[in-house]
């Protein structure tokens, strides 16, 4: 069975000149996949360095190189500022150029959003959408309370980036269109995989007709081979949080959470956010806004982490918080549970669906920063029911994401759609 990928990362293409907190869950299931023998797989992505054609090990890779024109700089500037998206009479021939040349029997696409999923609408071939985040209800919820795409268009931490179309602004502009897109794609689409009720719930929206087949996810290799296993109470709790420097992900509530924690109460706390710098523009931007100094209240920002550090992090803190406004199932926070670090995260889109409450972790309302006080002082109180739950999610976790199981569903469901 020859398979085709269309992803937004190079996977194992490049493997190890990119990173974003160690990798991504995409590589780990392609050295799955190489292990089945009645699988030949092709992976596709978009590439700054070339468009060569290669083969390693079982893998053959489609890097697409788009070349920018001569008035690149000027059209960059004007795409960023109306958020427009990839022209298609440029990107889909190159598509249908892959498909031509490795003639898949199926095409799986990672991601709703992005232009690859208009290849449904150029070929025979049976494509299905592989479910990652949902852009129409992300944007539904993108800007946090009393925030609006104004205050970012002037605000002096964006101003500049706003002109050259890199900002808030302009990125919220871009998501727009990327949400019509999106149901555009949905709208054709045959085939979907999720792993959650919510994004299954947003598909029949969106996609009533489509086959929605439920399709766990791989995590990365090291952190199914590790795990806590002391639990004790700290004089210094070290609270951990995994971020992106995206508006919607919370890092206001992070400020807020941890001004409410030093001013409020005696317990001793360092939080440590792993994927955002502390020059990060949005770090500056939400510190002023709430005139909250990240040191004086005992956050730190450590960017982006190896695998091995990030793992080793997560082991030697207490608590696991998930700050998001919205997301489907987040792989950092499957990453800490798999680890048995307790989570706090807030009930938002498929959380609910990787955490049960009171029983793998605590769910809190969105925007919940007073609750999410308050369950850090019930952990400071009674540390042993989240041990517990910390022990039960890595249970659950182990189950969720057993790899043989996965593959074994993602090879089922690539015959069921060929049948």
């Amino acid at each position: 069975m020859k398979v085709l990928w269309f992803t937004n990362t190079a996977s194992k293409y490049d493997h190890g000149k990119h990173s974003y907190n160690g990798g991504g869950w995409i590589e780990s299931l392609e050295e799955l996949l190489n292990k089945e023998e009645n699988i030949e797989l092709a992976i596709s992505f978009f590439h700054n360095e070339g468009n060569e054609k290669m083969k390693r090990d079982k893998t053959t890779y489609y890097p697409i190189f788009v070349k920018p024109s001569r008035k690149a700089p000027i059209r960059k500037v004007i795409n960023g500022l109306c958020g427009n998206l990839e022209v298609d009479e440029i990107i889909i021939p190159k598509l249908l150029e892959v498909v031509e040349d490795f003639k898949p029997d199926l095409i799986q696409i990672f991601g709703t959003e992005g232009v690859f999923a208009k290849i449904q609408g150029y070929t025979n071939i049976p494509v299905v959408i592989h479910i990652q985040g949902l852009i129409n209800p992300y944007l539904n919820t993108y800007f946090p309370p009393n925030n609006s795409r104004i205050n970012f268009l002037f605000s002096r931490y964006f101003f500049l980036q706003n002109l050259i179309g890199s900002g808030v602004y302009s990125s919220f502009l871009r998501f727009q269109n990327q949400a019509k897109r999106e149901k555009e794609h949905l709208s054709i689409a045959k085939y979907l995989m999720g792993r959650t009720t919510w994004d299954q719930s947003v598909c029949q929206i969106f996609a009533p007709s489509a086959n929605y087949f439920h399709i766990e996810e791989v995590l990365r290799p090291l952190f199914y081979d590790n795990a806590k296993t002391k639990y004790e109470l700290h004089e210094t709790i070290i609270i951990v949080s995994t971020l992106s420097a995206t508006v919607y992900k919370g890092i206001d509530i992070v400020l807020k959470s941890a001004e409410q924690l030093k001013k409020q109460t005696n317990i001793k706390f360092i939080w440590n956010i792993v994927g955002l710098s502390e020059d990060n523009p949005l770090v500056k931007y939400f510190s002023n806004e709430l005139k909250i100094n990240p040191k004086n209240v005992n956050i730190n920002f450590l960017g982006k982490k190896s695998s091995e550090n990030l793992c080793s992090l997560l082991i030697d803190s207490d608590l696991f918080v998930h700050p998001s406004y919205i997301d489907n199932s987040p792989n950092s926070v499957c990453e800490a549970q798999i680890l048995g670090i307790p989570i706090i995260a807030c009930n938002v889109g498929g959380l609910s669906t990787i955490v049960t409450h009171n029983e793998t972790g605590i769910l809190i309302p969105a925007n919940g920063v007073f609750e999410l006080v308050s369950e850090i002082i019930n952990y400071n109180q009674s540390p042993t029911r989240y041990f517990e739950m910390g022990i039960k999610a890595r249970i659950k976790a182990l189950e969720r994401h057993d790899k043989e199981k996965i593959v074994e569903s993602l090879m089922e469901t690539y015959i069921k759609i060929l049948k």
